[in-house]
């Protein structure tokens, strides 16, 4: 009997239109935004939700929504999904051409792909030629293309037949380099793309009131010179006809340069939205977002119990965070007047879980990391980083009752599973930052890769020491870097970079002290922290470091001492609490 993982964590491009339409969760996603007539860049790292939310605005995803429903497919806007991260768009060998031809031939085989994706979709859509002229169609798209289509085919066809010849023609000349005068025969998006959407809108009954989605996914994938023409395109004025939603690695976000030397600007031309979210409690956007997606997940098995309940808290450590919780109000009683209710209650939410984490013997084993308010934690508000845990746990799950002879009846993950799993991709994860990542990420050294290590193995232990220690803020994991013009900050940002194209460190926004002002913080991924008998729940506090000292990290795997001339490991940060919403 085979058993079905309802966390199952393929790439979104990789699922079924079905699975698209069932796992995505309209919530928390803005999907307003990405059907809407505005350019809008979504960014975020692997597995945050990228490619999902530009699939389920694709033409066929909604057409399969819309039937669901028993309602008619609305054609007021078409998504039309366009994959770059494909041999078909960026060709290094433009590279070896010089920059106007390789501006643009670059542009043409972008241009054609996205021809080719409008085709497919236009295609995919019933009927869309119902009471449709296809011989003016023809006639007029052939004219503006200067191109022969085929009697003996459908029109989609037909032109989708011309289009897929010319990527032919065009990978052939760019590795011939027989380039003569081929490209004045290449195309742009003014002189393809824009008529072919015009074309199709005055002369198809169905498209006349459509708005056109180019859905441009992983664009980080896009050369140098496409990444200007697509920002030329952008800047665009006119978005009766289209409008742009491009998604993007932020670790790899391009520059927002134009072919012609302008720039485009975030709320003249284009709105950005994040899709990793800062976690701070229970009320967060994405909080909410995961017990949706977690209870749809059980729902498409059978499964009919609520995340809290499917994913349960070891009972010993409930009660313990109990103890610990009356004993840290008792503290704030001996500290604050009675009367005082929010600094008691301040102090309750800052100190209590780490009286739980003091209150244990330090030869105790690692902590029973368990219940789903920590799955939710571990993941750092990336989506993928919250399924991957559970797939691992239900899997065991089967195995364990298959192993007992009994039915694998999978209604809740026990406590004991739960803490076996975290524990091994915590500790998983570690082994990969010290032996793989050098191998695994390009343009990582040896040298640096151990720096990276040693980054976040000296953080690791400077969080123990706030944990366990009587500093203030001690559950704070997250962390501001401060002298940023020093010379041993330029010498870091490799090491910071790295690490986040290994999705061991994310970047978020929130507050400054200064003036109310926005920095950037610091969140290592926090699977990171129960093989380090961490607590990953943490709180909404940030550590002040200097860059000097988290060089000195990465260069030798811990603080520098007072006679090195560092603060000391006790004292070298700072921490504050922030309530603000992050974006």
């Amino acid at each position: 009997m085979t058993f079905k993982n309802p966390f199952e964590y393929e790439a979104a491009n990789n699922l079924s239109a079905e699975k698209v339409a069932d796992y995505f969760i309209d919530d928390f996603n803005y999907s307003r935004f990405i059907q809407s007539r505005r350019n809008v860049f979504v960014t975020g790292e692997r597995g945050s939700g990228k490619t999902m939310a530009l699939l389920y605005s694709s033409s066929r995803i909604q057409r399969l929504v819309a039937d669901r429903s028993n309602s008619k497919p609305s054609l007021e806007y078409i998504g039309v999904y366009v994959p770059c991260n494909t041999p078909l768009t960026y060709k290094p060998e433009f590279d070896l051409l010089d920059t106007f031809l390789a501006a643009t031939l670059s542009e043409h085989l972008l241009v054609l792909s996205l021809a080719h994706s409008v085709l497919t979709t236009l295609a995919g859509i019933p009927d869309v030629l119902r009471d449709a002229d296809e011989a003016t169609l023809r006639v007029e798209l052939a004219a503006v293309l200067a191109a022969e289509f085929s009697e003996r085919l459908p029109f989609f066809d037909a032109v989708r037949v011309f289009i897929e010849a010319q990527i032919r023609e065009t990978q052939r000349i760019a590795v011939s380099r027989e380039l003569d005068a081929y490209y004045q025969e290449t195309f742009s998006f003014a002189s393809a793309i824009m008529p072919l959407l015009s074309v199709c809108r005055r002369h198809i009954p169905s498209l006349e009131n459509s708005h056109f989605l180019l859905l441009i996914d992983d664009a980080q994938a896009l050369s140098s010179l496409q990444l200007k023409a697509l920002n030329s395109w952008i800047a665009f004025r006119d978005h009766s006809l289209f409008s742009f939603k491009v998604a993007t690695t932020k670790v790899s976000l391009g520059s927002r340069r134009t072919a012609s030397g302008g720039s485009i600007l975030e709320g003249h031309d284009y709105t950005t939205i994040d899709l990793e979210r800062p976690l701070h409690n229970r009320n967060t956007g994405f909080y909410q977002l995961a017990e949706k997606i977690i209870a749809r997940r059980l729902t498409e098995v059978g499964i009919r119990t609520t995340p809290r309940e499917f994913f349960p808290v070891n009972e010993s450590m409930k009660a313990e965070l109990e103890a610990a919780a009356e004993r840290a109000h008792t503290l704030a009683l001996e500290k604050y007047s009675s009367t005082n209710k929010k600094a008691i209650s301040d102090f309750v939410y800052k100190y209590a879980r780490a009286q739980y984490f003091r209150g244990r013997p330090r030869t105790a084993n690692r902590p029973p990391y368990s219940g789903f308010e920590t799955m939710v934690f571990l993941s750092t508000g990336v989506i993928r980083n919250l399924l991957e845990p559970c797939y691992w746990m239900y899997d065991r799950a089967i195995s364990t009752a298959q192993a007992d002879g009994a039915t694998p009846s999978v209604i809740q993950i026990d406590p004991a599973i739960q803490t076996e799993i975290i524990l091994e991709r915590s500790d998983n994860a570690w082994q990969w930052l010290r032996d793989r990542l050098s191998k695994d990420i390009e343009g990582c050294s040896v040298k640096d890769g151990d720096r990276a290590f040693h980054l976040l193995d000296g953080l690791a232990d400077h969080f123990r020491e706030r944990l366990l220690g009587d500093g203030a803020e001690p559950g704070a994991l997250s962390f501001t870097i401060s002298r940023q013009r020093s010379s041993a900050m330029s010498r870091l940002k490799p090491i910071l970079d790295i690490l986040r194209r290994a999705q061991m460190l994310y970047v978020r926004t929130g507050t400054a002290k200064d003036r109310g002002k926005r920095e950037p913080y610091y969140v290592p991924n926090r699977i990171l922290w129960p093989a380090r008998g961490l607590d990953p729940h943490g709180q909404h506090a940030r550590v002040s470091l200097t860059s000097d000292s988290l060089w000195h990290i990465a260069e030798t795997g811990r603080f520098a001492s007072s006679e090195e001339g560092g603060a000391g490991s006790s004292v070298v940060g700072q921490a504050e609490l922030w309530n603000d919403d992050e974006q």
